[in-house]
């Protein structure tokens, strides 16, 4: 008789209890190094997907400016010092900024749903970019939240802000691959930020530094700088918060586990083998 395949899950790197305790691995240089190979690897199939995320984002932030203020060039004037930078143009900026990340949360979320797949060893194609579209109203939720947070902040205390942009970077993904409730969601990635906050400062310094030298380069540099971004995401998300992954494996398994025919690192060498890679479970 054939073996009847059945679904079961396996949790990939580390846990919620871990990540909030500070009881993972997290070396910088690893990461780092990590995701660059993902990118490389990826680059085909991410960057297209990382375009469409970046227009849809300039898209959405120019109409705001645009019904706000009637010319976007006001604001860009402003900061170079031609006219003077007021309230009102402060104002409609953050408003853009704000109406643009929500809009396109789906697809931010999305991206970072890709990356963590490749941390995961999977493929993933360029359309995966609208996964998040499954959980599009917690993911604006926990954006505004955040975004909210850190622009009031932002008025007193600028570093604090960045410092609450990094500590509110897994939320997007617990929310969409946990299923844990926005504001919960902000405080967990919070609190697993504090309990490795030297090697997640140093992994956020190397990507500001790449960020800068992708605008330096007239923004073409942003093409490989963004997917390598959300690839160091992914891989920090599966060390300390893990990747709950679906595999599919044979009755006969299941009796050889019973009759004590295989130890547990055997069971999961044998789940691992029946993974399907070009498979992208959400």
């Amino acid at each position: 008789m054939s073996d009847q395949l059945k679904e079961k899950t396996f949790l990939l790197g580390g846990s919620i209890e871990k990540a909030i305790s500070g009881q993972v691995e997290l070396s910088p240089v690893s990461v780092l190094q990590e995701a660059w190979k993902n990118t490389v690897t990826h680059f085909f199939t991410f960057s297209p997907a990382i375009l469409l995320l970046t227009f849809s984002y300039m898209a959405v932030f120019f109409i705001a400016l645009q019904v706000q203020l009637g010319d976007p060039a006001v604001l860009f004037r402003a900061f170079l010092g031609e006219t003077e930078l007021t309230t009102q143009i402060s104002y409609a900026a953050f408003v853009a900024g704000l109406s643009a990340q929500v809009i396109v949360s789906p697809l931010t979320a999305g991206a970072s749903l890709m990356g963590m797949s490749h941390a995961a060893g999977l493929k993933c194609r360029s359309s995966y970019i609208f996964k998040g579209i499954a959980s599009a109203g917690m993911v604006a939720l926990v954006t505004i939240l955040s975004e909210v947070l850190q622009g009031l902040v932002n008025i007193y205390l600028p570093m604090i802000a960045l410092y609450l942009s990094m500590a509110f970077g897994f939320a997007l993904l617990l929310v969409c691959e946990k299923k844990i409730p926005p504001l919960k969601a902000l405080l967990l990635s919070f609190r697993a930020t504090n309990k490795k906050l030297t090697s997640m400062l140093l992994i956020h310094i190397v990507i500001m530094l790449a960020l800068v030298f992708g605008i330096a380069l007239y923004g073409v540099g942003l093409i490989v700088v963004m997917p390598f971004i959300f690839n160091v995401k992914g891989i920090l998300y599966r060390n300390m918060f893990g990747i709950t992954l679906k595999v599919m494996v044979s009755d006969n398994d299941h009796d050889n586990d019973s009759n004590g025919g295989s130890n547990d690192g055997e069971a999961q060498h044998r789940q691992n083998k029946d993974v399907n890679n070009n498979i992208f479970n959400a």
